[in-house]
């Protein structure tokens, strides 16, 4: 009955979407067409989406660039009109134009965006960053070259406000302003990714950072479109699993890597064809390395090793899309330092997803988009060989969003998602009795045009969740309301001002009500609290940035105030039997807290070369106590010097951090357990890259030396700090093409 029941409401989704694809628009007289390149290299931008909104009148037309980065706006009236062209890895375009009684081609240079380009694929309306709410950032193309490490969390370290919490290099995952685990929320192609990254610090993304396309990070009010945990923001893995628009012609990438810190390497690849209104896709990964080499010797048993394939299609139009995809990733990591144990952890995760969407669409509403995602996820706890716990963790959700059409000043999104989730462990450590998670969320976000110049946000959110054990035993019950409000100003053609203040509630995570026992994988005894409050957060956020072809940067600065805190500490004084094996006893408790902090970045262009800084910090309070919040970054900050002619950039990056001595510290019966402190360090990394063009073949050849100076240092994150520094000197080679 309830595969039946999931089958009808993906089919009720998909109707609009269904309806669109048959609906076929007559040609009109003018169109505005043109090529886009890289004003750098000369080569076509694939993949840009260029979108035509008038002056006079409401009017919105968009296209994607083809393979020779071509596109067509077909059936435009006269008269006057902007033409933006947003693209990963460039800054965007703006052009006034006006259109009489031919049509007119205009051809447009993009500019390499030295440091990040805006995230544009989880709106669901392509958002130039210069109206958004929300700080957003991506690494696409060259970036991910550029920053291609042996996980995802270690790719997004250096991008602002992200540090990366790590337990060796194979759990690797990102902070995003001090905030981790639950409240960090990953996204695979805008949808949730159903692994337990978040549960604990030795589990992983069982994903590698050469299946993605790019990766964006996304912050503010917007939010709220996903969910209420994600008080820290959210990370957006896109692979582009499903197409989205018609392949007249095959399209695809390859890659190959090599590195010698982690001695090893890899390679993926993708392709994307079709004919007519069908389109398919099929991409592949393996990676193997080996274990970490750092000035003081090599790390043992911190090895990584991951493989991925997936093939997925539909049909697709200029206006609409409808397509499936599966996707199977398996990763395999060592766990360094568990009790002289040889820990590995094995995480496999199988992917189902339905996904459609359609724009300009007659009526109350213009766009349509939904989405049907089944996931299997299972990960397998290995001490010498022996399996001593198993994790599994089924997981469906259903969501539909629709985008109302513009009524006077108001343009905003409905939208309502539906999660499904059953989680067990088993075995000779199993943490918690199987459990039975269900929920259902509402959502509504708004932007209100009071003047050209001046922007309004209101959102609103309600969720319900429900946590039933298996045995005979009431449910956990939790219903929250969560809301937004913002403005933005825009005091130039190329400044923006946002401002917004956000009421989120975070349920308690499954793990820190239910979790109970020894915990291998982690080297704890963990303690959960099925009588954990709601955290309620309030943050506000003050944004100001400016981007053109020669100065671009943005600084942020925030303060969020978290009522019932959920945090991990040792359970102090031990109880009767509370050591294991030498074990920690973690408990799972409560506070209020407050953080605070700021995150800037900025490039500077002179003729052909780059000037690039960021700062970012953030101090975190449990108020009442006057103790440091536990585990938050150190003041970081990032300055480059960056050469780009022709077809070759390169340049030098220095890091620094400074000495984090602001650590949680507990004490009772005098008797004082404290985080250890961490000294500041500063190292370099050289790079290089070399971009050809060959036909319709784009290549390039990315070199990079991390640690130039083999400098020995320790990431205050990295629970292992205390026993090993991170990794020393590591030369990488990349090589990519797109065609």
């Amino acid at each position: 009955m309830m595969v039946r029941t999931r089958a009808r409401v993906a089919f009720l989704l998909t109707l609009p979407i269904i309806a669109v694809l048959s609906r076929h628009a007559g040609a009109q007289e003018l169109e505005v067409s043109g090529r886009v390149t890289d004003a750098r290299s000369g080569a076509a931008v694939r993949g840009a989406t260029v979108v035509l909104e008038g002056f006079e009148f409401e009017f919105n037309l968009r296209s994607t660039t083809d393979p020779d980065g071509v596109y067509t706006l077909p059936g435009v009236p006269s008269g006057s009109f902007e033409l933006a062209v947003l693209a990963d890895g460039y800054l965007p375009s703006h052009t006034d134009l006006t259109v009489l009684r031919e049509p007119l081609t205009l051809d447009v240079q993009l500019v390499t965006d030295v440091h990040f380009s805006p995230a544009m694929s989880v709106n669901a309306d392509t958002t130039d960053p210069l109206v958004s709410f929300t700080s957003a950032h991506a690494l696409g193309g060259e970036g991910v070259a550029m920053e291609l490490q042996s996980t995802i969390g270690a790719t997004v370290e250096h991008m602002p406000g992200v540090a990366q919490r790590s337990f060796g290099p194979g759990p690797a995952r990102p902070v995003f302003r001090g905030l981790d685990g639950d409240r960090v929320l990953i996204l695979q192609d805008g949808l949730r990714l159903g692994d337990l990254s978040s549960q604990s610090p030795d589990h992983g993304i069982p994903l590698s950072p050469t299946d993605a396309s790019h990766i964006e990070i996304l912050r503010g009010p917007a939010m709220l479109l996903y969910s209420p945990q994600a008080i820290g923001g959210l990370m957006n893995i896109v692979t582009n699993d499903i197409p989205v628009a018609p392949a007249t012609t095959p399209t695809g990438s390859f890659l190959l890597d090599a590195s010698a810190g982690a001695p090893g390497g890899g390679a993926a690849g993708n392709v994307t064809a079709g004919r007519g209104n069908v389109a398919f896709h099929a991409s592949g990964s393996s990676r193997r390395l080996d274990d970490v080499k750092t000035p003081g010797g090599q790390i043992p048993n911190s090895f990584v090793n991951s493989g991925r394939a997936q093939v997925g299609g539909g049909f697709v139009s200029e206006r609409a899309f409808l397509g499936a995809s599966y996707a199977y990733s398996q990763t395999r990591y060592g766990i360094p330092f568990i009790g002289g144990r040889d820990a590995e952890l094995d995480p496999r995760l199988q992917r189902f997803t339905v996904r459609g969407s359609s724009r300009q669409l007659t009526g109350p509403f213009d766009a349509v988009r939904g989405s049907v995602v089944v996931q299997r996820y299972r990960h397998d706890e290995i001490d010498r060989g022996t399996t001593m716990t198993s994790f599994t963790d089924n997981v469906t959700e259903v969501e539909a969003l629709v985008h109302h059409r513009q009524a006077g000043r108001l343009n905003g999104s409905i939208g309502t998602s539906y999660l499904s989730r059953e989680f067990s462990t088993t075995g000779a450590e199993a943490l918690s009795p199987a459990v039975i998670q269900k929920g259902f969320a509402g959502y509504l976000y708004e932007e209100i045009a009071v003047a050209d110049a001046v922007q309004v946000q209101v959102g609103g959110r309600l969720d319900r969740r429900e946590f039933k054990l298996a045995q005979d035993t009431p449910a956990r019950e939790f219903t929250s309301l969560s809301a937004s409000g913002g403005i933005s100003l825009l005091p130039s053609d190329n400044t923006w001002i946002t401002a917004s203040g956000t009421r989120g509630s975070r349920h308690p995570a499954l793990e820190e009500l239910f979790f109970r026992g020894r915990h291998a994988g982690s080297g704890t005894v963990e303690h959960g609290d099925p009588n954990l409050k709601t955290e309620a957060s309030l943050g506000v956020d003050l944004t100001v940035g400016w981007r053109s072809a020669v100065v671009s940067g943005e600084i942020a600065v925030f303060v969020n105030q978290i009522d019932n805190f959920i945090f991990r500490r040792f359970l102090f004084p031990r109880p009767t039997g509370a050591v294991e094996n030498d074990l920690a006893q973690m408990v799972f408790t409560q506070a209020d807290a407050q953080m605070q902090g700021v995150e800037s970045h900025v490039d500077v262009r002179v003729g052909s070369i780059w000037f690039e800084g960021g700062l970012d910090y953030v101090r975190g309070e449990l108020l009442g106590s006057d103790t440091p919040m536990p585990r938050m970054p150190p003041l970081r900050g990032r300055g480059a010097i960056q050469i780009q002619r022709n077809g070759f950039a390169g340049g030098v990056q220095g890091t620094f951090a400074g000495k984090q001595d602001r650590v949680f510290t507990m004490t009772v019966d005098n008797l004082t357990v404290a985080e250890t402190p961490s000294d500041g360090y500063a190292y370099l990394n050289i790079f290089g890259s070399y971009t050809f063009v060959t036909g319709r073949t784009t290549s390039t050849v990315t070199a990079r030396l991390d640690n130039a100076t083999n400098v020995v240092y320790h990431d205050h994150l990295n629970y292992l700090r205390g026993l090993a520094p991170e990794m020393g000197r590591n030369f990488v080679v990349v090589y990519g093409v797109r065609f």
